[in-house]
């Protein structure tokens, strides 16, 4: 087989013989890059990606358990009779807009916020229920732009 390409080869003209020369080491430059080099930088890339993600997620892992171990006072007399007060206080401590409030019975919310992150919400609903506050519903709901609204019922939890 070798001895026939060499036939071959020699066969071809000087010219013929650069251009095929010039063909070959094109095609072993493309080999080298599309086969080799895009496919390791593209696998390097990846790798670093999945490593700043796996970083990222054992930050907010190890910032969920640092809170959840941490000895959280529970305070009812922060608690008031007034729950619309606390609540959305509260709320406005934490950066989200409480759009609609009523009181549906004395001791119990309903409220609306739009545009929340959801884990944000759900350690402030707990920091809620932590004041001793209970949620009998919760409603969210996403959106393409990652955010979700939330429509929530709250009560005072009785002793």
């Amino acid at each position: 087989m070798i001895d026939a390409l060499k036939s071959w080869f020699a066969g071809l003209s000087q010219r013929e013989q650069r251009l095929v020369g010039a063909a070959g080491i094109l095609g072993a430059f493309i080999l080298l890059v599309f086969g080799i080099i895009m496919p390791a930088l593209t696998a390097i890339e990846d790798a670093r990606t999945a490593h700043d993600e796996a970083v990222e997620r054992r930050g907010r892992i190890e910032a969920l358990v640092a809170r959840a171990t941490a000895a959280k006072p529970t305070n009812n007399a922060a608690v008031v009779a007034d729950i619309d007060l606390v609540v959305t206080q509260s709320a406005a401590e934490s950066g989200f807009d409480v759009l609609k409030s009523e009181s549906a019975a004395p001791g119990e919310i309903s409220f609306r916020i739009d545009q929340a992150r959801a884990p944000a919400l759900l350690g402030w609903l707990s920091e809620l229920e932590d004041k001793g506050l209970q949620t009998e519903s919760l409603t969210l709901r996403g959106s393409p732009a990652g955010v979700v609204t939330v429509e929530a019922r709250m009560r005072l939890t009785r002793p």
